[in-house]
């Protein structure tokens, strides 16, 4: 199998990991999604995409996908107009799905969130 990093020309990674735990004031964790670009969390799935630049990748190809927020996405288009990237919330479905996280299993482990909060 290959592995490669999404990106493009003029492309900057900073070194860290997209997906990280943000410790919120009462001391829990919460997970985040890191720009990719400028390091900023995203705070809303609507400000920013995942970057899957698998136009040259052949079968069997595993992709590292990268999180642009919305003005990092910008300025890469403006760099890489042919490359590939699909909104946060369509990445997450896919990933879910891939991984067997259906409805029903989201809503029992909602369940367990919400009863460890309380």
């Amino acid at each position: 199998m290959h592995s490669q990093v999404a990106g493009g020309p003029g492309f900057r990674k900073l070194g860290l990991m997209a997906l990280v735990f943000e410790v919120d004031q009462e001391g829990h964790p919460r997970p985040e999604i890191r720009c990719d670009g400028c390091g900023a969390v995203i705070k809303d799935h609507a400000h920013g995409v995942a970057v899957l630049d698998s136009s040259k990748s052949k079968p069997g190809t595993l992709l590292e996908p990268i999180f642009h927020c919305q003005g990092c996405a910008e300025k890469e288009d403006k760099n890489n107009p042919d490359r590939r990237s699909m909104p946060i919330d369509h990445f997450m479905l896919y990933l879910l799905n891939n991984i067997q996280l259906t409805p029903t299993v989201l809503e029992h482990a909602g369940r367990q969130v919400r009863d460890l909060s309380n």
